[in-house]
């Protein structure tokens, strides 16, 4: 019988206070925005309901990509507003929705007509998304103008609507397309009274011209950096999540012995390989190559051979004194995950998201807010 306690050393510690400080930092960055909170997918992987639950006391409103994951936050007795940023398709659901009073992004026709056409308990909040250059959701700007004045005279429609839109390439400070969507959305409002929203985290930290009266911060909360390069606002960020695990054997290879699958690493001289435990199935990206970083004893171990399901194998050649059941740091705050990232070729976003329901997360900070809430 399993007696609910891990028996595998590897986890990732969450820092709520870190989540906390990174949200303060957002909001003072943009003192005359309203800014949400945006725990989709997990919260990034770090646990949507303890996420909420720590900032709840602070946030106006969260975000989440979906309608499940909105009910899940209700469902752990979250009661603030919560925007579903895809929306929702169908009467079935749009009745869902209005029954837990979320709030609604609307992005296309169709939902502008479920949205007229369902009868509904009560009213919901509406943002429209205007397509001002990702060209991925949102109505064209030739549209936007009549679809507000649509929302404005609907009874479904609580207030006035918001409109918004998504940048596409705030993750590179000083990008002219920044300005190019800034000024097309604006052109599209021009003359309208409705609340408006555009920045998202790189918007929030580069891109002041984008701070309008509600934010969108995500990425940054768990303090990551959406930029290739370090940033002066960024400077206050903290990250939150530290992935860990331990050595569970260590080997002498010879000149010329392979590691792992595929034989993809060899020794070019005598080394010292750990093996730790942590793979694939956990979220460690099977991708990444060798020499991927990892932390041992305060030194970078990097990898060597290809990751497994469960295992990694990495080289300790040049730091002393490693021995069984010393901790691996595979990402943290002196291991930024973006770091990792672009040595296995992705984005910190990805290898956050996929850390697998397998690995504990333990909570530290915000400790009032969790008390006796169940780690996973």
């Amino acid at each position: 019988m399993n007696d609910g306690r891990p028996h595998r050393n590897c986890e990732a510690r969450i820092d709520l206070d870190a989540i906390r400080a990174n949200y303060a930092l957002a909001c003072r960055l943009a003192p005359r925005s309203r800014s949400l909170a945006v725990v989709k997918a997990d919260a990034y992987g770090h646990g949507a309901a303890d996420v909420a639950h720590a900032l709840r006391e602070a946030v106006p409103a969260f975000a989440v990509g979906i309608l499940d994951e909105a009910l899940q936050l209700r469902d752990a007795g979250i009661t603030e507003p919560v925007l579903i940023l895809e929306g929702v398709n169908g009467a079935a659901s749009l009745r869902c929705a209005a029954e837990h009073g979320f709030w609604l992004v609307v992005h296309d026709e169709r939902q502008l007509d479920d949205l007229e056409a369902t009868p509904l308990a009560a009213p919901v909040s509406v943002w429209l998304k205007i397509d001002t250059g990702m060209h991925r959701l949102g109505l064209a700007p030739e549209l936007a103008r009549t679809a507000l004045d649509r929302l404005a005279r609907m009874p479904n429609c609580d207030g006035a609507p918001v409109a918004c839109t998504h940048l596409a390439t705030s993750d590179v400070p000083g990008n002219p397309a920044v300005k190019r969507q800034v000024d097309r959305f604006d052109r599209c409002v021009a003359g309208i009274d409705v609340p408006a929203s555009i920045a998202n985290s790189g918007g929030v930290l580069a891109f002041p011209e984008t701070h309008r009266d509600w934010n969108r911060p995500g990425y940054m909360l768990y303090g990551c950096l959406p930029f290739e390069h370090e940033h002066p606002s960024a400077q206050g960020l903290r990250p939150a999540m530290t992935l860990v695990s331990e050595i569970i054997a260590i080997r002498d290879v010879h000149a010329g012995d392979s590691v792992g699958y595929g034989q993809r690493w060899t020794a070019s001289e005598p080394a010292r390989i750990a093996t730790v435990a942590i793979g694939y199935a956990d979220g460690y990206p099977r991708h990444a190559p060798d020499g991927t970083p990892t932390r041992v004893r305060g030194r970078i171990a990097p990898l060597a051979g290809t990751v497994s399901m469960d295992l990694i194998s990495i080289d300790v050649s040049d730091i002393n004194g490693v021995a069984l059941g010393d901790e691996v740091i595979l990402w943290g705050p002196d291991l930024p995950v973006d770091t990792v990232a672009r040595a296995a070729g992705t984005v910190g976003y990805e290898l956050l998201t996929s850390v697998s329901m397998r690995v504990p997360r333990r909570y530290t900070g915000a400790a009032e807010l969790t008390a006796g809430r169940a780690s996973r």
